[in-house]
């Protein structure tokens, strides 16, 4: 009866305990990594609307030059194909050159009253960019950009976000090796400790 006594197994809480601490550590490590991951990816797509915002801007102000030099000369159809040319560009929606007055000169596919574009029932967001465009300080016109704020759409972005996604894909591979590799280590020290109990 002693002898059957002495061979229950009694639980041991410590274990239990430190198991358990272990768990809820690495699920708040999963978590934590899942939400800098989800903060890095958001920082990156600001970043990239504020990089193409100010490339925009810049781009305006040369192309608001050449306009100007298209519209004193009469060359209509040299504008039409400046319009076209820059309206290919991914991060734009549509591109619309006006004369003084407010009156369209030139415009790209996909251009439509401002109501309808910058709308909230419009597919997209649109910002509105517009830049004078004048010749020894007298106006000629303006022309006006609709910036997509959608960065996903820009070839840059699409690369962003397969590194983001790459990197999420090497942070489950880690912590599935880790996860094996803890089990291995646990293996072995099993293994170890029931030959040193064998040995007499």
């Amino acid at each position: 009866m002693e002898n059957m006594q002495n061979h229950i197994a009694i639980p041991d809480t410590t274990s239990s305990t430190i198991k358990l601490v272990q768990i809820a550590l690495a699920v708040l490590g999963i978590w934590l990594l899942l939400q800098a991951w989800v903060h890095t990816q958001q920082q990156g797509k600001a970043l990239l609307q504020q990089q193409s915002s100010q490339l925009m801007r810049e781009t305006l102000s040369a192309l608001s030059h050449t306009a100007a030099y298209l519209i004193e000369n009469d060359q209509l159809d040299g504008l039409e194909q400046l319009t076209q040319h820059i309206a290919a560009s991914p991060y734009l929606h549509d591109v619309v050159v006006y004369d003084a007055n407010g009156v369209r000169m030139s415009w790209s596919e996909g251009s439509a009253p401002a109501r309808l574009l910058y709308g909230p029932s419009h597919s997209e967001q649109l910002q509105a960019m517009v830049q004078s465009i004048t010749k020894d300080q007298q106006l000629l016109g303006y022309i006006k950009l609709s910036l997509r704020l959608d960065a996903s759409v820009t070839p840059v972005a699409i690369r962003w976000q397969q590194l983001m996604q790459q990197l999420l894909a090497m942070l489950v591979l880690a912590g599935v090796i880790g996860f094996l590799l803890r089990r291995g280590f646990a293996r072995l020290s099993r293994q170890s400790l029931r030959l040193r109990k064998i040995k007499p």
